[in-house]
């Protein structure tokens, strides 16, 4: 069946990042994971929802591995990519510790009414817009009179419970097949369990068979992937 595949670029990016072992698996070919996933399918198109990192001092190089990245996405060929943003702004926020000792001294039978944890004033900073860009461009394609320009059965790599109603639309009243595939294996999903064709874990033998080779090449040149990528 013609597939096209849904990624959640940071909700992926975080699970590689989290996997133990000797391998890093940052330098992800998302066309042979998406066929190493959907074997009897023909991949069509992946759309991959991200946003440029901002720039951090105690990672100066960052936004550079994550642009490094795009271009080797861009020799696919097949990945649309679709950013969203960051936003920062600042907020006051209780301590953790400060929080925890009122809960201690609860627990004890002190009397903490009105008593309030100690504050700090902290930046937040968040990644804006892949989960509704995510289920918007799901929503639109699904719909397409076009059988040209939707899909038979779609992927979507994410573990975002946003996504629920979403897909609930596609695979009741439009009537097509989307499978879940989680990144984050430990993460429930249990509202996507209940609107999605099927729902299955992103195993780390999957992202083995599934690297880009160290060195591409472009119309721009040769390059090589970030180091301890």
């Amino acid at each position: 069946m013609r597939c096209w595949v849904y990624v959640d670029g940071f909700n992926l990016y975080h699970s590689v990042a989290k996997r133990s072992g000797p391998m890093c698996y940052k330098w992800l070919n998302l066309l042979e994971l998406s066929c190493w996933l959907r074997p009897s399918d023909i991949i069509e198109r992946i759309k991959y929802f991200t946003a440029l990192v901002e720039k951090r001092t105690d990672d100066p190089d960052q936004q550079k591995r994550q642009r490094l990245y795009w271009r080797a996405l861009d020799t696919l060929g097949c990945v649309e990519r679709i950013e969203g943003r960051f936003t920062r702004w600042v907020k006051f926020l209780p301590l953790a510790g400060s929080v925890a000792t009122l809960k201690l001294l609860q627990k004890r039978g002190c009397n903490v009414v009105g008593i309030k944890p100690q504050m700090a004033e902290v930046v937040r900073s968040e990644e804006k817009g892949s989960d509704v860009n995510l289920a918007t461009h799901l929503l639109h394609d699904a719909h397409q009179p076009d059988s040209a320009k939707t899909f038979e059965v779609a992927l979507v790599l994410s573990t975002d419970s946003d996504l629920v109603e979403a897909i609930r639309l596609v695979t009741r009243d439009v009537g097509r097949s989307v499978y879940v595939c989680k990144p984050q294996p430990r993460n429930r999903t249990t509202k996507l369990d209940g609107v999605a064709t099927g729902v299955f874990d992103l195993k780390t033998r999957d992202l083995q068979a599934s690297l880009f080779p160290p060195t591409l090449t472009d119309a721009r040149g040769t390059f090589q992937k970030p180091a301890n990528w």
